[in-house]
């Protein structure tokens, strides 16, 4: 599926987006608690020292307060970022690998009672969230958007990637992921690669009995893969994700951007729905990727 199909795809459905994300979260009472730290920690509850933030700086850490989701417009000049505190201090877009564009704050906007609640170009006007112009150039219309703060990545290069229709990992890719996982591979496929060494695919894996169904993101690199695991339910028509019929299939994956940084690296990127696109920024932490920053944007059909 390619990105103009997949939007189409995700606009014929009338689904509840709070599901969705209830059934790609998980009930876990510690990611939950966790979360809700992450959000005290970006209003500022715990505080945190200037040498805290330089040692993050110097290692490539993201941190999630410099982070935030939103979509273009018709014309792809102009952003609605979701909502923030100090929404001007986000003056760059990245909305493909290795494409950043510079942007303005211009206002606040507010929701409008004609609203239909969808977060695409065509409620852009009536939508609730930041207002930003994008200084020189546009962006493809109705494409989802990082916005970041100017220093949000020091200390990263931004790598090149080739987004992928076809292909699979290596046998020898295989073997080291269930050697790892100590479960066989179902399915798989590719998203894309940045080189011969790293590529980055979706793998599902066959169920083990007393087990929940289990499926990867997995970037290949030459001292091993690293892992995002998304574990699923026992309802064949939505096991991952909300009318997804049991299948998790890598095309429906969008990357914005790969990096790599002293911390690992780190990818963002686009899981579409039936409703909606689940968003992420994650990053490197051994051989698992670490949740740095995440959204959601509600497309569903009318």
């Amino acid at each position: 599926m390619q990105r103009s199909q997949a939007i189409v795809f995700r606009n014929n459905y009338r689904l509840n987006p709070v599901y969705d994300l209830y059934k790609n979260g998980g009930t876990d009472l510690r990611k939950i608690v966790c979360a809700l730290m992450g959000l005290m920690l970006v209003a500022g509850v715990f505080g945190s020292s200037a040498s805290a933030g330089s040692t993050a700086s110097a290692t490539g850490e993201l941190k999630s307060e410099k982070l935030a989701f939103g979509y273009t417009d018709a014309s792809g000049k102009r952003l609605l970022g979701f909502e923030s505190v100090k929404p001007g201090r986000f003056t760059q877009a990245i909305y493909a690998p290795g494409a950043i564009l510079s942007v303005k704050f211009q206002k606040h906007q507010k929701l409008s009672s004609k609203s239909t609640g969808r977060q695409n170009e065509w409620n852009f006007e009536r939508d609730q969230g930041e207002i930003y112009q994008v200084v020189q150039g546009k962006i493809e219309r109705n494409s989802t958007v990082l916005l970041a703060e100017k220093d949000a990545f020091i200390g990263h290069e931004f790598l090149k990637f080739k987004p992928l229709s076809k292909g699979t990992f290596s046998k020898n890719a295989i073997g080291q992921i269930e050697k790892t996982k100590k479960r066989k591979v179902l399915h798989q496929g590719l998203i894309g690669q940045v080189n011969h060494d790293n590529q980055i695919g979706i793998v599902e894996y066959a169920r083990v009995k007393g087990k929940k169904p289990l499926a990867s993101l997995v970037m290949t690199t030459p001292s091993g893969p690293i892992f995002e695991d998304f574990e699923g339910n026992d309802d064949p028509q939505s096991t991952w994700r909300v009318s997804d019929g049991g299948k998790i299939e890598a095309d429906w994956f969008g990357v914005l951007f790969v990096t790599k940084s002293k911390a690992g690296y780190s990818i963002g990127y686009e899981w579409y729905g039936d409703e909606g696109s689940s968003l992420k920024v994650v990053q490197q932490k051994g051989t698992k990727f670490r949740l740095v920053e995440q959204g959601y944007r509600y497309t569903a059909g009318i």
